[in-house]
């Protein structure tokens, strides 16, 4: 045999068998929504492209279509929560209601400061039709203790949840807060004055002390809702007298919060979304008009129940495409 016959350790001259190694075959679980959100304040899927499991027994439900997507929830997991998700579809979905159910879903999972979304989705709808039951659960209400528990707040991310008997906060208006004239260490607010934007650039620079100052006490004061989240983003403070959260209600379009500082909300609905950013991490965004409770003009007299609220039927002649 010629030593080295064909690689350095080959000693010999006969022909190979050719045998090879088999394992037997290695089963896995497409992940479910619970396990996307991961059970904690971050995906264990960040910047994977993935298919979630919508078969049974999981049933992915439909409960906001958006201006930039849509959020869904597992009704399999509604006793554990961590069981909603948003998917950042860039524009309102083509077709696709609340009550609709999804077969498939996948896509890209991103933390975007601190929330979970799906990214550019692929899914394909079960459409929801009139006189069948609609599946989306009623909303988790608030209170004190949940809002300022982070980790039962995590749970409910981008879920369907309510606030009860809160006002708007008083101080709540476009000009520039004072320092106060008993101690100019702090500031006062008053209902006219709540912005912290004191060099008038149009944002509020955390880095600058007195910037980051008066939003820091604003922030801690359940009666004052800093002007700037409201003219950037439509966010602003609703509270109950002791615990606080952001509320957002562009989509009531007959509702202007500014002339009703300080006036009562019987209830606000929508999905809870997280920004990491500053103290008030969490924002209830209203889905439609039927989610805000109150007197003043645009908003509903009673809150329905979630087989009711912001349900819109399909037409005979709607012609938009069921998947993407």
């Amino acid at each position: 045999a010629d030593p080295g016959c064909a690689f350095a350790d080959d000693e010999t001259e006969e022909g190979g068998t050719f045998s090879a190694g088999a394992s037997k075959p290695v089963a896995y679980a497409l992940p479910r929504v619970v396990d996307v959100q991961g059970g904690g304040s971050a995906t264990p899927y960040a910047f994977e492209g993935i298919q979630i499991d919508t078969a049974a027994p999981q049933e992915v439900v439909v409960t906001r279509v958006a201006s930039d997507g849509f959020y869904v929830t597992d009704l399999s997991g509604q006793d554990g929560g961590y069981n909603h998700l948003f998917a950042y579809n860039f524009n309102t979905p083509a077709n696709m209601r609340v009550c609709d159910r999804l077969q498939y879903l996948a896509g890209t999972v991103n933390e975007f400061f601190g929330f979970t979304e799906l990214s550019f989705p692929s899914y394909e709808i079960a459409p929801f039709h009139e006189g069948e039951p609609c599946p989306v659960p009623e909303p988790a209400v608030l209170d004190a203790r949940t809002i300022a528990d982070a980790s039962a707040m995590e749970r409910l991310e981008s879920g369907l949840v309510r606030v009860e008997g809160v006002h708007i906060s008083k101080n709540f208006g476009p000009n520039p807060a004072k320092k106060s004239t008993s101690d100019p260490s702090k500031y006062a607010f008053t209902p006219e004055e709540s912005s912290c934007d004191l060099n008038g650039d149009g944002q509020v620079d955390f880095e600058s002390r007195a910037e980051g100052a008066c939003a820091r006490q604003c922030s801690a004061n359940p009666e004052c809702s800093e002007w700037t989240s409201y003219s950037a983003r439509g966010n602003y403070k609703v509270t109950d007298g002791s615990s606080m959260i952001q509320i957002q209600t562009g989509t009531v379009s007959a509702f202007d919060p500014t002339s009703h500082r300080g006036r009562a909300l019987e209830a606000v609905t929508g999905t809870l979304r997280n920004f990491s950013g500053g103290s008030l991490n969490w924002t209830i965004e209203a889905r439609c008009p039927d989610d805000l409770v109150c007197e003043a003009p645009g908003c509903a007299p009673a809150a329905k129940p979630s087989t009711e609220a912001c349900v819109r039927l399909r037409s005979l002649n709607d012609n938009d495409a069921e998947t993407n």
